[in-house]
């Protein structure tokens, strides 16, 4: 069994998005803290967010500019951070898993059984993943981070009720329930995540824990050897190819491709530098017999 949860809490400690980069002034940040709309931020003071906290204030300015107020995103956010720790989300999702990982007895999780007991007896290294790890959090991982498929996140102004949709699953009894009685905004999650990882391709050097092998080598000749053009291509023409030409463009183009298309983990790259410092770039998926 591969270790998940270490690996998802790896990932949720790369920080790097400042509310800067999303073009969301401080005094605006710091209101909402005072609000106490960004609970996040109290243990990181220098502002930096990981790729779900940077969704969160994304999601929050548009629900500030739909109208919603402050007293309102302060039991949202309450909810969505604040009720899962209270209610053991994190915990019992470790003790799910190494129930599961018992069960199975293989030698070769034990180290991953004895991690997810060590964090569990440790009281202080819990309760600080409590405060990070969430059904929003684990939902903003999975569906776009890895998994990339859409995600929609409901809000119910009347109740303060949410509900986060993956766009590739049927819509839930729970969801139809709560459409058919409450008037309520969707909102897109997708293009948020784009824009924050966008930010991280231009900003960060080293290897991003959610890309494969193959897209950080690809990102770090398109993003840190500056070629004037690039030709991206699938061996199996399965997806359209990317053409970058402008550098300005290279980041959301980039961020676009990945995040629209799952691209196989064991796929492999061969680069082939052109002229000028240009690159043509094939992703090749096809195993050799």
């Amino acid at each position: 069994m591969k270790d998940d949860i270490t690996f998802k809490n790896n990932l949720l400690d790369q920080r790097y998005t400042m509310p800067k980069h999303l073009g969301i002034s401080s005094r605006m940040v710091t209101y909402w803290k005072t609000k106490h709309i960004l609970p996040f931020f109290q243990a990181h003071k220098n502002g930096r967010m990981n790729v779900p906290q940077a969704v969160w204030l994304y999601l929050i300015q548009e629900l500030s500019e739909f109208g919603i107020n402050t007293t309102k995103l302060a039991e949202l956010a309450y909810l969505v951070w604040q009720v899962p720790r209270e209610q053991g989300y994190f915990k019992q999702k470790l003790e799910k898993a190494i129930s599961y990982l018992e069960r199975q007895n293989d030698s070769d999780t034990d180290e991953v059984l004895k991690t997810y007991k060590r964090t569990i007896k440790n009281r202080l290294l819990l309760d600080t993943l409590s405060q990070e790890i969430n059904p929003f959090v684990d939902a903003i991982v999975d569906s776009i981070l890895i998994d990339k498929n859409p995600l929609s996140f409901y809000y119910f102004p009347k109740s303060g009720e949410c509900y986060v949709r993956d766009g590739n699953a049927l819509i839930s009894e729970k969801l139809i329930g709560m459409i058919k009685d409450e008037a309520y905004l969707c909102i897109p999650l997708m293009g948020f995540v784009k824009s924050i990882v966008s930010v991280e391709f231009e900003y960060v050097k080293r290897d991003l824990d959610y890309l494969s092998q193959v897209e950080n080598q690809i990102r770090e000749i398109i993003m840190f050897r500056s070629p004037k053009y690039i030709e991206l291509l699938v061996d199996n023409n399965s997806i359209k190819p990317l053409i970058i030409r402008e550098d300005h463009k290279k980041a959301e183009q980039l961020a676009n491709f990945f995040i629209n298309n799952k691209l196989p983990k064991k796929a492999r790259l061969l680069i082939e530098p052109r002229a000028q410092g240009n690159y043509k770039l094939t992703i090749l998926t096809k195993t050799n017999k």
